[in-house]
């Protein structure tokens, strides 16, 4: 009797064992997520920061091409000024031949 016994908490013991087993096994999978997921963060942040960069920068830009635009319109309207005034000069001097 005492052997059956022995063989049932033998057997329990085998069982606690094999569970132990797993949740170690469990526990060491979480420990890599957790790791895996550490990394990927740090990733994350460090491409939010190069986004973040780019992002001040395009804004320079868009600043500068403003003032280059403005610049632009004002070259823009003083040649067509000079071409209509040459044009006028010519005419002007043509039309007393």
């Amino acid at each position: 009797m005492s052997e059956t016994r022995f063989d049932r908490i033998e057997k329990t013991l085998d069982t606690l064992t094999a569970k132990i087993d797993t949740i170690s096994e469990v526990i060491i999978a979480l420990a890599r997520i957790e790791e895996k997921h550490v990394a990927v963060k740090h990733r994350l942040d460090s491409h939010e920061q190069r986004l973040n960069k780019h992002s001040e920068e395009i804004d320079v830009i868009q600043v500068d091409q403003a003032g280059s635009q403005v610049k632009t319109n004002t070259n823009e309207w003083f040649v067509r000024m000079s071409i209509a005034a040459l044009v006028g000069l010519i005419v002007y001097l043509l039309r007393g031949v």
